[in-house]
């Protein structure tokens, strides 16, 4: 929780830039699609922020920082301190800053200027998280579902710098000029033409929200062997979430260039990677996770997710009076 917390404010900072700017505006940007030189009728771009953190935890931006915003008004602003132990943590794992940049492409992360994977979107896929975040009742889903134009006309970047260890060499930030997309059909060349591992399932949950796989539930199980499987249940308020916002359908895939989600058959935002991404993550996780048991594994398992074939559709009742939507077709292109 305590990591959490000390998190947070960089997604503050984040959520607020985008609000501020957003609000701004009276209107929400056309969502057809450009004419070859139209301009759009909104765009931001702003050059990098960093917000540098002291030994201390105290952030500070342009100069001015939290300790001294603190003393001057001598409001308690611990809440924005980076807690000591996640210091350490960063410290440890060699992190000395990391970057988040929000675009017309997607939500690109960086440790120590190297690529992680990152949230991947088009105005199909903005559109349909919309769709999304309405059926599933996110809390102020209409605010998001407004704001989420925008997103196609941001430039953001913001990077938090850490305290430099003692004896370390600096690492260079990220050049702003490269975003390291994840190029498609490269990604695909990376990987063999055969999956090392496949899992194909078709899930279908009933009106009580127990999941089945080819015709054997969750509750026989549970009846056959005497161990508790409730967890596996989708809970009666999501079941009645879901039916309400005409939810039949949720699908995943795993291809070598990242990893997709449709709700209904339509594309989310997906998770885009290629080699380098996953190495960076496979090389982040056991260093910032070293106290979980898990975390070897987790940097093992993490570049095979390149290499393996997952699709998996799970299949909700269909609410009365609804018609059936086709699901999409995990053979054809993305």
């Amino acid at each position: 929780m305590r990591q959490r917390r000390s998190f947070g404010w960089v997604l503050i900072l984040s959520l607020l830039a985008m609000l501020f700017t957003a609000g701004g505006v009276s209107a929400a940007p056309t969502a057809t699609p450009l004419a070859q030189g139209e301009a759009p009728a909104f765009r931001l771009e702003l050059p990098r922020i960093v917000v540098t953190v002291d030994k201390d935890g105290f952030p500070s931006a342009f100069g001015l920082s939290v300790a001294d915003l603190q003393r001057m008004t001598g409001v308690d602003m611990s809440m924005a301190r980076v807690p000591a132990n996640v210091l350490q943590i960063m410290a440890q794992a060699g992190v000395q800053h990391i970057e988040m940049v929000i675009n017309g492409q997607g939500l690109f992360l960086f440790a120590n200027g190297a690529p992680l994977p990152y949230i991947a979107w088009d105005q199909e896929s903005l559109s349909s998280l919309v769709g999304a975040l309405q059926a599933f009742q996110v809390p102020n889903a209409p605010l998001m579902g407004r704001l989420a134009p925008f997103l196609q006309y941001l430039s953001i970047s913001l990077a938090v710098q850490f305290p430099l260890p003692e004896g370390a060499t600096a690492v260079a930030m990220r050049d702003p000029k490269s975003l390291f997309p994840v190029d498609v059909k490269a990604a695909q060349g990376e990987v063999p033409a055969e999956p090392s591992a496949k899992l194909y399932a078709l899930v279908d949950i009933d009106a009580e929200g127990v999941p089945s796989l080819l015709g054997l539930s969750v509750r026989q199980l549970q009846q056959d062997t005497g161990i508790n499987l409730s967890a596996a249940q989708v809970s009666p308020t999501l079941m009645a979430q879901l039916a309400a916002g005409g939810v039949q359908h949720v699908q995943l895939q795993t291809r070598p260039e990242g990893l997709y989600l449709y709700l209904n058959g339509k594309p989310l935002p997906y998770l885009a990677w290629d080699k380098a991404h996953l190495a960076t993550l496979a090389d982040l996780l056991p260093k910032i996770m070293a106290d979980q048991p898990w975390a070897p594994v987790a940097g093992q398992v993490v570049p095979g997710l390149q290499v393996a074939d997952v699709r998996v559709t799970v299949r909700f009742p269909l609410p009365a009076g609804a018609q059936e939507l086709p699901l999409h077709e995990f053979s054809a292109a993305q």
